[in-house]
Protein backbone atom coordinates (compact mmCIF):
# COMPACT_ATOMS: atom_id res chain seq x y z
CA UNK A 1 0.00 0.00 0.00
CA UNK A 2 1.13 4.03 -0.46
CA UNK A 3 -0.37 6.15 1.89
CA UNK A 4 0.16 9.79 1.60
CA UNK A 5 -0.81 12.91 4.26
CA UNK A 6 0.14 16.22 3.36
CA UNK A 7 0.06 19.62 3.62
CA UNK A 8 1.50 22.90 2.19
CA UNK A 9 0.96 26.54 3.57
CA UNK A 10 1.22 28.49 -0.01
CA UNK A 11 2.86 31.56 -0.06
CA UNK A 12 3.93 34.04 -2.49
CA UNK A 13 6.26 36.97 -3.48
CA UNK A 14 5.34 40.09 -1.73
CA UNK A 15 7.07 41.77 -4.43
CA UNK A 16 6.10 45.17 -5.64
CA UNK A 17 3.96 44.33 -8.05
CA UNK A 18 1.99 47.60 -8.42
CA UNK A 19 -1.20 46.10 -6.80
CA UNK A 20 -2.73 47.78 -3.74
CA UNK A 21 -2.61 46.13 -0.23
CA UNK A 22 -5.87 44.42 -0.21
CA UNK A 23 -5.37 43.20 -3.87
CA UNK A 24 -5.34 39.13 -3.66
CA UNK A 25 -4.49 38.95 -7.53
CA UNK A 26 -1.23 37.03 -6.72
CA UNK A 27 -3.15 34.84 -4.41
CA UNK A 28 -5.89 33.62 -6.75
CA UNK A 29 -2.97 33.49 -9.50
CA UNK A 30 -1.31 31.09 -7.00
CA UNK A 31 -4.26 28.76 -6.38
CA UNK A 32 -5.12 28.37 -10.05
CA UNK A 33 -1.75 27.60 -10.85
CA UNK A 34 -1.75 25.38 -7.53
CA UNK A 35 -5.11 23.78 -8.83
CA UNK A 36 -3.66 23.08 -12.55
CA UNK A 37 -0.59 21.10 -10.76
CA UNK A 38 -2.93 19.12 -8.54
CA UNK A 39 -5.24 18.45 -11.33
CA UNK A 40 -2.29 16.58 -13.15
CA UNK A 41 -1.63 14.05 -9.95
CA UNK A 42 -5.76 13.39 -9.08
CA UNK A 43 -7.68 10.82 -9.33
CA UNK A 44 -10.19 8.99 -8.16
CA UNK A 45 -8.03 7.17 -5.06
CA UNK A 46 -6.78 10.78 -3.92
CA UNK A 47 -8.01 13.99 -1.98
CA UNK A 48 -5.97 17.39 -3.35
CA UNK A 49 -7.62 20.45 -1.99
CA UNK A 50 -6.21 24.24 -2.45
CA UNK A 51 -8.07 26.99 -0.47
CA UNK A 52 -7.89 30.36 0.94
CA UNK A 53 -8.53 29.85 5.02
CA UNK A 54 -8.33 32.98 7.28
CA UNK A 55 -6.52 36.25 6.61
CA UNK A 56 -5.57 35.27 3.36
CA UNK A 57 -3.73 31.97 3.83
CA UNK A 58 -3.80 29.44 1.01
CA UNK A 59 -3.26 25.51 1.55
CA UNK A 60 -3.35 22.78 -0.03
CA UNK A 61 -3.89 19.07 1.17
CA UNK A 62 -3.13 16.03 -0.11
CA UNK A 63 -4.33 12.28 1.06
CA UNK A 64 -4.21 9.14 -0.26
CA UNK A 65 -4.33 5.41 -0.14
CA UNK A 66 -3.12 3.43 -3.26
CA UNK A 67 -2.32 -0.14 -4.11
CA UNK A 68 1.13 1.23 -5.29
CA UNK A 69 3.66 3.98 -4.99
CA UNK A 70 2.21 7.36 -6.63
CA UNK A 71 4.80 9.62 -7.42
CA UNK A 72 2.38 12.18 -8.87
CA UNK A 73 1.94 13.17 -5.55
CA UNK A 74 5.59 13.56 -4.42
CA UNK A 75 5.67 15.54 -8.02
CA UNK A 76 3.44 18.22 -6.96
CA UNK A 77 4.90 19.13 -3.64
CA UNK A 78 8.22 19.13 -5.86
CA UNK A 79 6.64 22.12 -8.33
CA UNK A 80 5.56 23.80 -5.30
CA UNK A 81 8.98 23.75 -4.17
CA UNK A 82 10.23 24.94 -7.73
CA UNK A 83 7.31 26.92 -8.87
CA UNK A 84 6.48 28.98 -5.18
CA UNK A 85 9.37 28.46 -3.25
CA UNK A 86 8.34 30.69 -0.09
CA UNK A 87 5.77 27.81 0.31
CA UNK A 88 6.06 25.31 2.99
CA UNK A 89 4.62 21.95 4.57
CA UNK A 90 5.05 18.20 4.94
CA UNK A 91 4.34 14.98 3.18
CA UNK A 92 4.10 11.90 5.28
CA UNK A 93 4.48 9.26 2.90
CA UNK A 94 4.06 4.79 3.73
CA UNK A 95 4.79 3.03 0.61
CA UNK A 96 5.49 -0.95 2.17
CA UNK A 97 7.18 -1.59 -1.30
CA UNK A 98 9.75 0.17 -1.01
CA UNK A 99 13.02 -1.49 -0.57
CA UNK A 100 14.76 0.03 2.00
CA UNK A 101 11.62 1.73 3.88
CA UNK A 102 8.57 -0.50 3.85
CA UNK A 103 7.89 -0.70 7.45
CA UNK A 104 8.17 3.26 7.99
CA UNK A 105 6.59 6.50 7.08
CA UNK A 106 8.99 9.28 5.12
CA UNK A 107 8.50 12.85 5.53
CA UNK A 108 9.31 15.16 3.18
CA UNK A 109 10.06 18.72 3.78
CA UNK A 110 8.73 21.37 2.05
CA UNK A 111 10.53 24.88 2.97
CA UNK A 112 12.68 27.37 0.99
CA UNK A 113 12.15 26.04 -2.39
CA UNK A 114 13.34 22.36 -1.83
CA UNK A 115 11.71 19.37 -0.96
CA UNK A 116 13.81 16.82 0.93
CA UNK A 117 12.97 13.32 2.57
CA UNK A 118 13.33 12.41 6.02
CA UNK A 119 13.31 9.39 8.27
CA UNK A 120 9.95 9.48 10.43
CA UNK A 121 10.49 9.79 14.13
CA UNK A 122 6.83 9.63 15.11
CA UNK A 123 4.85 7.03 13.52
CA UNK A 124 7.97 4.55 12.48
CA UNK A 125 8.62 1.71 12.96
CA UNK A 126 4.82 1.61 10.99
CA UNK A 127 4.65 -2.15 13.07
CA UNK A 128 4.65 -2.37 15.96
CA UNK A 129 3.86 1.87 16.19
CA UNK A 130 0.78 2.19 14.43
CA UNK A 131 -0.16 -1.43 13.59
CA UNK A 132 -0.36 -4.43 15.81
CA UNK A 133 2.69 -7.03 15.41
CA UNK A 134 2.04 -10.06 12.60
CA UNK A 135 0.83 -13.17 14.24
CA UNK A 136 3.20 -15.91 13.40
Amino acid sequence: MFEFHGWAVIRVPDADTGHTPNDRAPEVEAIKRVRAAINAAHDEFSLFDVRQTGNGQTVLNAHGLRNHHFEPVIEVFRWAASELPESYGLLYVHDDESRNHGNEFRVWRLARGRLEEFADPFLSPRVPTVEPPYET
